[in-house]
């Protein structure tokens, strides 16, 4: 589990519209993943694998017992005040982990209060504190300026990110207790870093 959360899991994973087609259209998903090669010792280096994503929720629906999606609705979404989500599934109808979760912007910022938070919404405590602080705690360093902790980017700058395909992000920045929320449509994954750094800390600090 530690080496899927944090993207070394040594499977042969090609990230982009191979790797999706293939998960997508296979018949057990779960299978498809599975019987990728290993390219790598587990632990040992880091690859980005949105299939690795999607085995979490595989996982998850495994150990409950019920949809990922239903599951997350009743625990997280819900005490969000976020409607029901729409979740993109594969054949078997395992909610797609790694990518295909519709949120509008404000659900997205609420996602990130709560990390910003520790876990905590409205005095209730919906995730634990310790998970909080062990998935965006640096030190499984990717390259100079990046480090990846369970499923959250993390810069060396301070502060961690979730961040989706042509600029969707949450940025969490617990120094200036601020989230920055963007949705786009870009061709280049720089520009909302190029806007964090040049715009919108300089304002704050």
């Amino acid at each position: 589990l530690e080496n899927i959360l944090t993207m070394r899991t040594g499977l042969g994973w090609t990230e982009g519209n191979t790797g999706y087609s293939g998960l997508m259209s296979a018949d057990d998903a779960v299978e498809y993943m599975l019987t990728l090669p290993m390219v790598a010792e587990p632990g040992e280096e880091f690859a980005y694998c949105s299939g690795c994503s999607f085995l979490l929720s595989a996982i998850v629906s495994e150990t409950t017992g019920r949809n990922t999606a239903d599951y997350a609705q009743e625990k997280l979404f819900d005490p969000l005040g976020i409607q029901p989500a729409a979740w993109e599934t594969v054949a078997n109808g395992t909610s797609n982990g790694g990518w295909g979760l519709f949120f509008t912007p404000r659900e997205m910022a609420k996602f990130g209060y709560l990390y910003l938070n520790e876990g905590e919404w409205d005095g209730e405590q919906i995730i634990p504190a310790d998970w909080v602080q062990a998935s965006s705690e640096p030190g499984r360093s990717v390259d100079r300026f990046t480090d990846y902790g369970y499923q959250w980017w993390i810069s060396k700058d301070g502060y961690y990110s979730a961040q989706g395909l042509y600029g969707q992000a949450i940025f969490v920045i617990p120094e200036h207790s601020l989230v920055v929320v963007m949705t786009a449509d870009l061709q280049s994954d720089n520009i909302e870093f190029q806007l964090l750094h040049e715009y919108i800390l300089p304002s704050v600090r």
